[in-house]
């Protein structure tokens, strides 16, 4: 048995069965910490997401309303052209579906 005894062997075992415990122990101490780094990057960039979204709706009605403005306005400005052209329109949907 190259010279080792029992004992001695069964020390160098034990030796290398806790320093593998240790590793172990560590490498689920830093599992976990990249684990609550990974959820926090992840809150971070869904609640930069729901910014984005929020701005993205607010420029929408913005410009929802900015533009029904104007489309009221031009219908202020010319009632009889646009008469014309909801009529045109009415006219060209009702033969497009065969009406």
């Amino acid at each position: 048995m190259n010279g080792k005894t029992e004992a001695t062997l069964k020390a160098e075992t034990e030796s290398d069965y806790a320093a593998l415990k240790d590793d172990i122990a560590m490498l689920r101490g830093d599992l976990k910490s990249i684990i609550e780094d990974v959820r926090g990057l992840a809150k971070v960039k869904a609640q930069d997401g729901l910014e984005k979204g929020k701005d993205l709706a607010d420029k929408a009605g913005t410009q929802f309303k900015e533009t029904r403005s104007e489309v009221e306005s031009q219908i202020r400005d010319n009632p009889l052209a646009a008469v014309g052209i909801a009529f045109g329109a009415g006219l060209i949907l009702a033969m497009l579906r065969g009406k």
